[in-house]
């Protein structure tokens, strides 16, 4: 398959590598240094099970004759602006985004048109080392998630599994997606509050439980808008269970490669942008009645 991958950070570069290695003709859009160092030494992948080198073929936005029959859109939605009206010109039936567009979607969406446009959401996290290359983990919990309604659903989840990657095909992705982003949120602002370390989180009883509570609360107010919670785990862990086993739950995964490659990396290193918006997202769609421990734990990281 011919695929292009735009965006050449943590998700774009482990995504691409990945692809390569399972024999698809992978492109590779980047800018500026990034671009640079990929031309010279490839995307280099490393996890605890393996190391990975691959070489995509690096692209720019001025390069000629851009088409795929399948574009992955991996920028930071902060930087959606500078990269949709070139997707959306391209030769290319099938563009999958991997991130929380949140209030973008419809744009999205009526941009590129229905017919082309896949919504998911990555199932890895990660870091770029000073060197370039990329320390990921994926996360058993949470496969690289896709819409189930989309025309492009299929062949989107054929490319990723096809790497080895876990897929999920999710009926109500905007649901899913909703869920994820109070949950994201939340977390990102207890690892933010202490320091932007997921092990001083895990340490922190009392703003551990705060970050539950906030949690349960925002999936109350979803569930007060009809938005119903999923999936069904996260729903039974910060709903159903008491607080203190969701406390222990996640006291164990901040500390684990999911708290400390995954999360907190990401959020310290988009606190000021992607994450920051995220956060005014989830506030400006909060019923204000149901979530004063979650209005008081955003606020500070909202844009």
């Amino acid at each position: 398959m011919r695929i292009l991958v735009v965006g050449a950070g943590v998700i774009g570069s482990v995504y691409a590598a990945r692809l390569v290695a399972a024999g698809h003709d992978v492109s590779l859009l980047a800018r500026g240094a990034r671009r640079q160092a990929l031309e010279s030494h490839g995307v280099v992948l490393h996890t605890r099970a393996r190391n990975l080198r691959a070489q995509p073929r690096i692209v720019d936005a001025g390069t000629a004759g851009l088409s795929a029959d399948l574009t992955v859109v991996a920028v930071r939605t902060t930087q959606l602006d500078d990269i949709l009206h070139l997707v959306a010109d391209m030769d290319s039936p099938t563009v999958a985004f991997l991130q929380h567009l949140g209030p973008h979607a419809e744009r999205v969406r009526s941009l590129l048109g229905a017919e082309r446009t896949v919504f998911a959401f990555p199932g890895i996290g990660g870091l770029l080392r000073g060197d370039g290359s990329v320390d990921y983990v994926e996360i058993g919990a949470q496969p690289t998630t896709i819409d189930a309604a989309a025309d492009g659903a299929d062949l989107l989840r054929s490319a990723i599994a096809s790497t080895g990657m876990r897929t999920a095909l999710e009926p109500d992705m905007p649901a899913w997606l909703a869920t994820h982003s109070v949950f994201v949120a939340c977390l990102g602002a207890g690892v933010l509050s202490c320091a932007g370390s997921a092990e001083s989180l895990a340490s922190d009883r009392d703003q551990l439980r705060t970050v539950v509570q906030a949690i349960r609360e925002g999936f109350a107010s979803l569930e007060s808008s009809d938005t119903h919670v999923t999936p069904a785990a996260l729903r039974v862990l910060f709903t159903r269970m008491p607080r203190w086993f969701a406390a222990v739950y996640w006291r164990r995964a901040l500390r684990s490669p999911v708290g400390t490659v995954a999360i907190a990396p990401h959020v310290r290193s988009s606190r000021e942008d992607e994450f920051a918006a995220l956060c005014s997202d989830v506030l400006d769609g909060a019923d204000t009645r149901l979530t004063p421990t979650l209005n008081a734990l955003l606020t500070p990281w909202a844009a």
